[in-house]
């Protein structure tokens, strides 16, 4: 794992004009966001800790990230619908009982993470 600073100047590395563009600012503005004042290793600087005395609030955290994250890359997914968040659930759910192979077990929890995603992105609207 990369220190944040790294990651997201990483991430940014080729787009700086097109981010600076939407976001209506100079390129060197961007810059300066990605310098000393980055808000993303400032961020993990708090969440460290949060986790440390506090893991189900980090992972309230991790959740709206998580259902943010969504909203940007899939903007056009098909929203989630009471079948479909109890089918993803219950496979889950079986796959843990069944003790299937950590490798299934891990995508069909991830699938039901999806699916409950869709669902707290409703909520928060």
């Amino acid at each position: 794992m990369q220190d944040p600073n790294s990651v997201i100047t990483a991430a940014f590395d080729g787009y700086i004009s097109e981010v600076a563009d939407e976001l209506g600012i100079t390129d060197k503005r961007i810059y300066h966001i990605l310098g000393t004042n980055n808000p993303y290793a400032k961020s993990w600087r708090l969440l460290n800790p949060l986790g440390r005395n506090a893991p189900e609030r980090l992972r309230m955290v991790q959740a709206d990230f998580n259902a943010r994250c969504a909203r940007i890359l899939e903007p056009n997914a098909k929203p989630s619908t009471p079948a479909s968040l109890h089918k993803e659930v219950s496979e889950a759910v079986t796959s843990i009982l069944a003790k299937a192979p950590k490798a299934e077990r891990r995508t069909e929890i991830l699938q039901a993470i999806a699916e409950l995603n869709k669902e707290l992105e409703k909520c928060d609207e």
